[in-house]
């Protein structure tokens, strides 16, 4: 069997459902491991903008990939039920190829009320995650299975109806076992809880440690894509050494429609910064990367990419106040003529010494190429 995992290797934001999204139809299974109703997968099924907040990326138009909401995950219960039923409208029966680990916390309107009065100064999106977390840890929270116990809530009804599945990983392990698996992780390695740039981090496990925390030590990684913009955006406050200011900002942030999935909000924006991602590929256990939006930057004659800091950071505290050394790269006037790409790449699988397994050029399947073949 082929397992793999897709991780964001920077801030989120970088397109990884719509890559998750792409590969899926190769897999049995796409597994989402962390996070909750956060995450903004962006995706699109014969030109139709899908938007993902729970579900897995899952191409639905392949019927054998079926989708698992792990036990790392916080799980509004009507959000996914929201979910489920708009993608019952295109692919009827869908439900019944969705399942859910019993196993994962739930988050509760309490959380998402706390989220608002508490979290704004984090950049949370308000959705109730970090609260939901921290009655994980605090040993208060209520996991799905809970639930079936306790009386069923109108949400959990609904997706019985709808056909969703609720079980464990041991309980259909040897069908896991049996199967090529697809690990989709949420949010970006410099978010995670541990390794991120604490405090403005999210709350789960978003490096391959998250896939082992969710039950699936038995199921070893033949490779861990890390996902990255050929420049860089965040949400939120906290350190970002290449952000960019001003009317430079504001251009490239429209160019690249960068607004939040869930949210809406303006993201910040700067260029690559191969410190920062060199730094998540070891923290995260990323072994590839896939490189992503390179025509929002067609026609620029040349283009900066931070390659070190003066510091080169080993722990999370080293962002802040980084200073970074820039260097510029030969642009694209067009980034389908992929020999144009080559001095960029070549560049940032020198830094990371990591391979580019895949390069993206716009938001169709057939945007994405093998750059490895």
């Amino acid at each position: 069997m082929s397992n793999i995992a897709v991780l964001g290797a920077m801030w989120g934001d970088e397109g990884k459902g719509h890559i998750t999204h792409h590969l899926s139809r190769d897999y049995d299974w796409v597994i989402r491991f962390n996070g909750g109703a956060n995450a903004g997968h962006t995706i699109y099924r014969d030109g139709v903008k899908f938007v993902h907040n729970l579900l897995p990326s899952v191409d639905f138009r392949h019927p054998h990939v079926k989708a698992y909401l792990g036990s790392g995950m916080v799980i509004d219960l009507e959000k996914l039920r929201d979910e489920v039923v708009e993608a019952d409208k295109t692919y009827p029966g869908v439900g019944r190829r969705i399942y859910v680990d019993k196993d994962a916390f739930i988050v509760e309107q309490k959380h998402k009320e706390e989220d608002k009065a508490s979290n704004a100064h984090i950049g949370s999106t308000n959705r109730g995650i970090g609260p939901a977390y921290k009655d994980k840890i605090g040993r208060s929270g209520k996991r799905v299975g809970n639930l079936f116990y306790e009386g069923e809530p109108a949400a959990l009804l609904d997706l019985m109806k709808l056909g969703v599945n609720f079980t464990t990983v041991l309980e259909i392990e040897d069908a896991f076992r049996a199967s090529n698996l697809l690990f989709e992780g949420a949010q970006g390695v410099l978010l995670d809880i541990n390794h991120g740039i604490y405090p403005y981090v999210s709350c789960s496990d978003a490096t391959v440690g998250g896939i082992i925390a969710s039950g699936f030590a038995f199921a070893k990684l033949d490779r861990v894509y890390g996902v990255a913009k050929c420049y860089t955006t965040k949400v939120g406050e906290g350190p970002f050494p290449t952000e960019l200011h001003g009317e430079a900002a504001d251009d490239l942030r429209k160019l690249g429609n960068e607004f939040g999935a869930t949210t809406g909000r303006p993201r910040r924006v700067g260029w690559l910064d191969l410190a920062a991602l060199t730094y998540a590929c070891k923290k995260g256990g990323i072994t590839h990367l896939i490189l992503t939006k390179f025509d929002i930057l067609n026609g620029m004659p040349k283009v900066p990419v931070a390659v070190m800091y003066k510091k080169t950071p080993t722990s999370p505290s080293d962002f802040f106040n980084a200073v970074p050394l820039t260097t510029e790269v030969a642009g694209w006037d067009d980034a389908k003529d992929y020999s144009q790409l080559k001095d960029f790449i070549g560049l940032v699988e020198k830094f990371t010494k990591r391979p580019v397994g895949f390069i993206s050029c716009g938001t169709d399947d057939r945007d994405i190429t093998n750059w490895a073949a």
